[in-house]
């Protein structure tokens, strides 16, 4: 198991270190200095000496090389740069919108599991009925229907016609925990909905192919009773695949949560991220694609670890 996690480590590793480069290199790659267009409306940009004052700032001047082992090492040491739109430290932008984002993610995990699990093992011991088929049909909506068409209806549903929710904005737990949330149900759903429906269509197949093999059978000749069959001999290797779709679900959530944040008028990394690049703002650009990065990493590789852990024969052929 050892050698099986120091791999995956490695792994991580090399991926993040691609990640890197590849984000340091976007604000090269794109036409003209990421800085001074982010600049334009307070910098003359038609006075050389104030545009190579700032690029001698901050360190547009030297070789590429010497930028990014200066950026990296700025970043690794806490030093996120600075916001050119705002003029705010990147980090403390960053440390004061994670944890909205997070409480999305964590509420829209949840009605990812509380909707997907229960529907995907319903469906597959109800085969072919017409329970079987109703959630079917609920999660392929789930799967298929576009999250801003989804948050538009729900807004006009609950935020207008019925006026129970409010349509947008946010308020911090610590302030109003119930008006809290009411502000993060309706976004916090609609992130879970493509998650759902995906679990529950792998959860279903899943358990269907577990539940055809000869063990199985063998438990159910011995006179188990159907509960304990399921929770004891059937619900662990079916859980297996689905950690897989556990682990793209949240990645999923991630670009997601850009868009539904935008939408609901939520402060999190999501809008965060969509002004900075609508203000070409690289900075910020940057360190939320690393932190983004990161992120899935380290998810993608928990996943894998707890894939060793369940199937043993994973380990042996890594």
């Amino acid at each position: 198991m050892g050698r099986f996690v120091g791999l995956r480590l490695l792994q991580a590793l090399v991926i993040l270190s691609i990640v890197t480069v590849l984000v340091f290199l976007i604000g090269q790659l794109m036409p003209g200095d990421g800085v001074l267009a982010g600049m334009a409306g307070s910098v003359d940009m038609s006075d050389a000496t104030a545009v190579s004052r700032v690029r001698h700032q901050y360190g547009l001047d030297q070789p590429i090389f010497v930028q990014f082992v200066s950026w990296l090492g700025n970043f690794l040491s806490g030093d996120w740069g600075t916001s050119v739109g705002t003029g705010e430290k990147v980090l403390s932008m960053f440390l004061r919108r994670a944890p909205v984002t997070l409480e999305l993610f964590l509420g829209a995990f949840l009605w990812s599991i509380v909707i997907g699990v229960p529907a995907g093992v319903v469906s597959a011991l109800k085969r072919n009925s017409a329970l079987d088929v109703t959630l079917t049909a609920g999660a392929i909506l789930g799967v298929s229907i576009p999250s801003f068409w989804e948050a538009t209806l729900l807004i006009y549903l609950f935020g207008v016609v019925m006026a129970i929710l409010p349509p947008s904005g946010y308020v911090p737990f610590s302030e109003d925990p119930l008006q809290n949330l009411k502000t993060v149900l309706l976004p916090t759903f609609v992130l879970g909905t493509h998650a759902a429906g995906l679990l529950a269509r792998y959860v279903r197949s899943s358990l269907l192919e577990t539940l055809g093999q000869d063990y199985i059978r063998t438990a159910r000749a011995k006179g188990l009773p159907e509960r304990t069959v399921i929770a004891l001999h059937a619900a662990k290797p079916a859980m297996i695949p689905v950690l897989t779709v556990i682990g793209l679900s949240w990645a999923h959530m991630l670009g997601g949560a850009f868009l539904v944040e935008f939408i609901f008028a939520i402060p999190g990394l999501g809008r965060m991220s969509v002004d900075a690049i609508f203000a070409k703002d690289f900075p910020v650009i940057q360190a939320t694609l690393i932190a983004v990065s990161l992120n899935v990493l380290l998810v993608n590789l928990a996943v894998d670890i707890l894939y060793g852990w369940l199937d043993p024969r994973v380990r042996v052929r890594a």
